[in-house]
């Protein structure tokens, strides 16, 4: 099956895009697909915990069972979680990701089948 990328570039709760962007990830894994996540932009702050909003999944704790659907490849990009301030180690506490220079995105993106952002 085919390698995607899924970027997320969206706030958890500023919209649903966060939570679909999530949702399309985890199905991609049982039709097969081999799929990475990268944050970037605002995404970053997907992975700062957060309390959530009434009425809405909780989504640290969604991004938490990633890896229950074979999705370890998680990658973050460095320059947007520097220039917004996010705290490395608040980063790495939320999910087993990887640091990524703008070189290396490239990469990611050559190297895969498909990129879908969120």
């Amino acid at each position: 099956m085919a390698s995607l990328l899924i970027c997320f570039t969206q706030t958890p709760y500023s919209s649903s895009t966060a939570q679909e962007g999530l949702d399309f990830a985890l199905a991609a894994t049982n039709f097969g697909h081999t799929v990475s996540v990268l944050f970037k932009d605002d995404g970053i702050f997907q992975l700062v915990k957060s309390d959530s909003i009434k009425g809405v999944k909780n989504h640290s704790k969604r991004l938490a069972s990633m890896p229950f659907f074979d999705i370890e490849s998680c990658f973050v990009c460095q320059l947007s979680a520097t220039r917004r301030g996010v705290n490395i180690d608040d980063v790495m506490n939320a999910i087993d990701a990887t640091f990524v220079t703008a070189a290396q995105q490239i990469e990611l993106i050559s190297s895969s089948d498909h990129v879908v952002t969120f």
